[in-house]
This record gives C-alpha cells, sequence and structure tokens, in this order.
C-alpha cells in the first residue's frame, strides 16, 4: 500500500515538474515573440515576476523528485 502511494506521489510531482516546464518554455516563447513596444515593459515583469519563479520551483522539483528516488 506505501509503495503505490508513494509511486503515485511522484508520479504526481512529475506531472507538476512537467507542467512547471511547459509553463516556463510557453513564457520564453511569449518573451521572446513580443512586439518591440510592448517587449520594453513587459518583458522584465514576465522574467523576474513569473518566469525566474517557475524555473526555480522546477529546479526545486527535481530535487526533491532525485532525493526521493535515492530512498
Amino acid at each position: 500500500m506505501a509503495l503505490v502511494l508513494l509511486e503515485e506521489v511522484l508520479m504526481g510531482l512529475e506531472e507538476a515538474k512537467d507542467s512547471l516546464e511547459q509553463a516556463v518554455a510557453t513564457l520564453v516563447s511569449l518573451a521572446e515573440d513580443l512586439t518591440p513596444d510592448l517587449a520594453d515593459p513587459w518583458k522584465e515583469v514576465i522574467e523576474t515576476d513569473v518566469l525566474r519563479p517557475l524555473e526555480k520551483r522546477a529546479a526545486r522539483l527535481d530535487t526533491l523528485l532525485e532525493e526521493i528516488a535515492t530512498q
């Protein structure tokens, strides 16, 4: 039972990580595709306030998954 629960948790964490990585890719694409008149005010906001925190959370999930896999 505990093994099944652990596998479900791992699958959920992997799905969350995949979703974060997809969000990061989408935001990078959006930031690159902004027109010049929008790029100046919004690119920094997207990168600083949204993109970097998502990247940090995806990296933390990677670390967590590695830690769980070694136990």
